[in-house]
């Protein structure tokens, strides 16, 4: 990786990428809302979130649905120590040290649990197997390496793991659902013969990286640092994985806290709400001549505000933008333009983009009912060759879940599914860090803060999804959690974080 800061946009100019070195003293100020950001070699970009706790202080304790505010402290090293502006001494912030130890986070500062060793406790909480100083989480969602971006259209050593059936048809003028696999394809591209997955690159204004299943999320976010990979990363430098719910709460504190966007003056995210899509799902050859309406989300765009309302963009309008040229019609806005910075996670360009809408991310975290999707979408991450995984591990977050409700006995029914949603919530009474528990107050509904989904694991949704799509208006944003099956569908991508390992 390496080292990069920016040249914040004005109303008529563009903000601008520039390279820098590890020793540049205005390369980043978390207290001026200016996160650290790196680079690697194909060009994506990286945001390093560096270790701290947290203390929670809601609006009305007797409602946490209408929200509150969260208090971060930058801790020392690897250390649970930070220093008190107000006493001026050094402190020590509280940690959980066993499984069934609950967490209270409105009395005291915590360590957020993805930076400690959690191995002792069966990583309960989304935590490491070392103290972490901080990780880098990926600055886009995953996109697709072809098209309009600087990446190679490279393919990895990670195959397709879905065989039949839930991936629509996308050759010009059909529809319906397709027998082949879930493909890499791009500008009108379907390669019918791939069998591997190409990288994906995490830049923005490239087509969010849907029609890939939870399993080969997972697969290919810890197979990036593979010998050829096109990063520069390798296995003893860095650890990649699909991003855990704990991770997507670490983010989702700090952006809330003074040092993002979301503790100054109220602000919330802008929502990515930019579209290819036509309407009826299919390709057509109209949309800018290559249309590929089931690509659907494009990275690093947003209309400016909240609402979250669909807006079609055509190609041209892309690659206008990353020629610099002017806006697009339709309002949206480019993640370096004055209009665009509002989908950053600090409100400028040093932040995290597509947290809310853009596509659902996909997380490596599930509730453990054996449900048979969590074994077709998703074995990798649920499963021990047969064995269901009942404990979390590093790489994967394990829910609790209500036996008498969420069980493989139980119909699929749409009544019943909310049934198990509401108990399979109401069990997770210890779980602290992920922006579920902490900032929720119900399974279903828009019961989270800012009024975000909040939708529980259960049943044929054992998946844990965040942040919304470009459709969910208002319910999109950091707090939003989503059940999901873990098939391969158009409005599910992913994000790949990296620990450093030296």
């Amino acid at each position: 990786m390496s080292p990069i800061k920016f040249v914040e946009p004005t109303e008529s100019e563009k903000g601008q990428v520039v390279d820098t070195d590890w020793n540049d003293n205005s390369w980043y100020n978390y207290k001026e809302n200016k996160w650290a950001n790196t680079k690697t070699q194909d060009g994506s970009m990286w945001v390093w979130i560096p270790r701290y706790a947290y203390k929670i202080t809601y609006t009305n304790p007797s409602d946490k649905s209408q929200g509150g505010s969260i208090d971060v402290k930058f801790l020392i090293g690897t250390t649970d120590n930070y220093y008190d502006e107000e006493s001026k001494k050094i402190k020590t912030a509280k940690r959980v040290t066993s499984k069934e130890e609950i967490a209270d986070t409105t009395l005291d500062y915590y360590v957020h649990p993805a930076f400690t060793d959690e191995s002792k406790i069966d990583f309960a909480n989304g935590g490491w197997d070392k103290e972490l100083e901080g990780m880098y989480v990926a600055k886009f969602e995953a996109g697709f390496p072809e098209g309009n971006n600087t990446a190679p259209n490279k393919k990895s050593l990670q195959t397709y793991s879905q065989e039949t059936g839930l991936v629509r048809a996308v050759e010009a003028g059909t529809s319906g659902d397709s027998t082949q696999p879930a493909r890499n394809w791009l500008d009108g591209i379907y390669d019918k013969t791939a069998t591997r997955i190409s990288y994906p690159v995490f830049q923005p204004l490239t087509y969010s990286m849907n029609y890939i299943n939870h399993n080969d999320a997972y697969n290919i976010s810890k197979a990036m640092n593979e010998e050829g990979n096109i990063y520069g990363f390798n296995s003893n430098s860095s650890d990649t994985h699909l991003i855990k719910s704990s991770e997507w709460g670490m983010v989702s504190y700090l952006t809330h806290s003074k040092y993002g966007i979301d503790g100054k003056n109220g602000n919330e995210i802008a929502v990515n709400n930019a579209s290819l899509n036509s309407g009826d799902r299919k390709r057509t050859e109209t949309a800018g001549k290559s249309g590929v309406d089931s690509v659907y989300g494009i990275t690093g765009m947003t209309q400016g505000n909240t609402d979250g309302v669909e807006t079609v963009v055509k190609i041209d309008e892309i690659r206008a933008l990353k020629a610099n040229t002017p806006t697009p019609t339709g309002s949206m806005y480019a993640w370096n333009q004055k209009g665009g910075v509002t989908a950053s996670t600090t409100g400028n360009m040093t932040g995290i983009y597509d947290i809310s809408g853009g596509t659902w991310e996909r997380t490596a975290s599930y509730v453990a009912n054996n449900h048979k999707y969590l074994l077709k979408f998703g074995k990798s991450i649920g499963y021990n060759g047969d064995i269901l995984k009942i404990e979390s591990t590093k790489y994967t977050m394990v829910y609790p879940h209500d036996s008498v409700l969420d069980n493989t006995n139980v119909l699929d029914t749409e009544e019943n599914f909310n049934k198990a949603s509401e108990a399979n919530y109401k069990k997770n009474t210890k779980i602290y860090g992920d922006a579920i528990r902490e900032t929720s107050i119900e399974g279903i509904a828009n019961t989270s803060w800012n009024k975000d989904y909040s939708n529980f694991v259960s049943l044929y949704g054992p998946f844990v999804t965040r942040g919304g799509y470009l459709l969910n208006s208002s319910s999109t944003g950091s707090f939003s959690f989503f059940r999901h099956d873990g098939s391969s569908n158009f409005v599910g991508g992913f994000r790949t974080t990296v620990v450093p390992m030296s």
